[in-house]
């Protein structure tokens, strides 16, 4: 287990507001409103900030630097949502803004530049800034920058992060991590470029690049996990949901790029929803299991330990909860995709039960996140 080099309070509040925007973009969809820019431009950056702001330097082994910028941050984070709920639209000029400043403490907080995994961090948080920028001039193309640029690099880096750390394991194949680095840094760049240009057949190549860069991950995650040296009995539940992701990354990245390769958009928000209910979802389930619990363990019960008998963390958030997600999860994303596809009142049903799975987990975590803020 690695412990923290510093304390943000304001992660799980992150997390939180992510999923109560999850949550809203659910009832969106349900009433036929624009839900896939309240989840793409405002729903998954915040998370990925707030995650990124507590592994980043701890990845790096280093406290913190710029900790007053993150409340900086998340009062234009706040800025930007009630302008996008009451105009209906982005801001441009507070997006650049809050782009900015997650690069900004990024920046602040990076240090072994050779360290490929680091670089995911950075190259996304590049991408973010470069969204940023041209968001005024082109929001449709920005929200496959942001998908592709920012969120896909992050997140393969975040497994070389949480999948060796979660089931303590060795981070092994170091070369196929800077092999991985180079496929999304060339997928950040091609993908979105041929999108712009409306070539969907060279989409449809470069699109390969990130299945490549999947099955490279796929590769790397379970060599770690053929090792055994773990003391952990069978794979840890935080795990099974980053595994989960990944087939569920496979399968609608490649009917994206089917999609692009064949002309026929009818698939298109199969692909869509796909890959932000269903891959970004698991994966975010995923990692607040661990991280919400984590950083109120240290922060309130590690100082007791030895004094006073102390929760476990599985004791912190019942093992219970997160594993009826993992259950109902995978089905009732597969009946809002089939909707999707057949009939919008089978949509807007597994829409509702969706958000109900959703609305319980929040509910749940809501109290763990109120402690660690107070800690």
């Amino acid at each position: 287990m690695i412990r923290p080099a510093s304390f943000i309070k304001t992660t799980p509040l992150y997390i939180l507001i992510f999923f109560l925007l999850l949550l809203a973009s659910l009832l969106q969809k349900t009433l036929g409103k624009n839900y896939t820019d309240t989840l793409i431009f405002f729903a998954f950056p915040g998370l990925i900030s707030g995650t990124l702001f507590q592994i980043y330097p701890t990845l790096q082994g280093h406290p913190f630097r710029g900790e007053p910028l993150i409340y900086v941050h998340l009062a234009v984070w706040f800025i930007n949502l009630l302008f996008y709920f009451l105009k209906g639209s982005v801001n441009p000029y507070a997006y650049l803004l809050l782009s900015s400043i997650h690069t900004v403490l990024v920046l602040l907080n990076t240090r072994k530049i050779k360290d490929s995994v680091v670089l995911f961090f950075l190259t996304g948080s590049l991408f973010y800034l470069l969204a940023g920028v041209l968001i005024k001039e082109n929001p449709i193309f920005v929200k496959h920058l942001i998908t592709v640029g920012y969120f896909m690099p992050i997140i393969v880096g975040s497994y070389y992060v949480f999948v060796p750390m979660l089931q303590i394991e060795e981070l092994t194949k170091r070369g196929l991590i800077w092999l991985n680095f180079l496929l999304q840094v060339a997928s950040s760049v091609l993908v979105p470029l041929f999108w712009y240009i409306s070539d969907y057949t060279l989409l449809s190549y470069s699109g390969t690049l990130l299945l490549l860069s999947v099955g490279t991950l796929s590769y790397s995650v379970y060599h770690m996990l053929s090792q055994r040296k773990s003391p952990l009995k069978g794979l840890d539940v935080s795990v099974q949901f980053f595994i989960l992701g990944l087939f569920m990354c496979w399968f609608f990245l490649l009917v994206g790029v089917l999609t692009a390769g064949s002309g026929n958009f009818g698939f298109f928000q199969l692909h869509s929803d796909g890959m932000l209910y269903g891959f970004l979802t698991a994966i975010s389930v995923g990692a607040s299991y661990h991280i919400i619990p984590f950083l109120l363990w240290w922060r309130r019960y590690a100082p007791r330990m030895g004094k006073e008998k102390v929760p476990t963390l599985k004791e912190v958030l019942n093992i219970s909860v997160v594993k009826k997600l993992l259950i109902l999860l995978p089905p009732l994303t597969t009946g809002l995709f089939f909707g999707d596809m057949v009939n919008p009142y089978v949509e807007k049903a597994f829409s509702l039960a969706l958000f109900l799975l959703l609305g319980y987990y929040t509910v749940k975590i809501f109290p763990l996140v109120l402690k660690t803020l107070k800690s």
